[in-house]
């Protein structure tokens, strides 16, 4: 993981800027929703979120050249099994 600084100036409409580099970085595409939060630390963090279709194309993409019985779990499999173990935990 990389971190990036950049400077923004807020509009009398409330508006900011997201640079470039940093939409590029987290993904982002024009008319994208966000998800603003200010934490305890009074620090306002974007979620730009996924769907599970996205993080397969993105899976995909990236681990194309891994073979199958080296990639684990994904997608519905994963969720699946996540699931189990949620259940499993909550049957004290």
């Amino acid at each position: 993981m990389y971190y990036m600084t950049y400077k923004t100036t807020v509009t009398s409409k409330g508006t900011v800027t997201i640079a470039a580099p940093l939409r590029k970085a987290m993904g982002l595409k024009t008319g994208q929703k966000l998800t603003v939060t200010l934490n305890a630390d009074n620090q306002v963090v974007l979620d730009a979120g996924t769907n599970l279709k996205a993080f397969e194309a993105t899976r995909a993409s990236i681990t194309k050249k891994i073979p199958d019985h080296l990639k684990g779990l994904a997608g519905d499999s994963l969720r699946e099994a996540a699931a189990k173990a949620w259940v499993a935990g909550n049957n004290d």
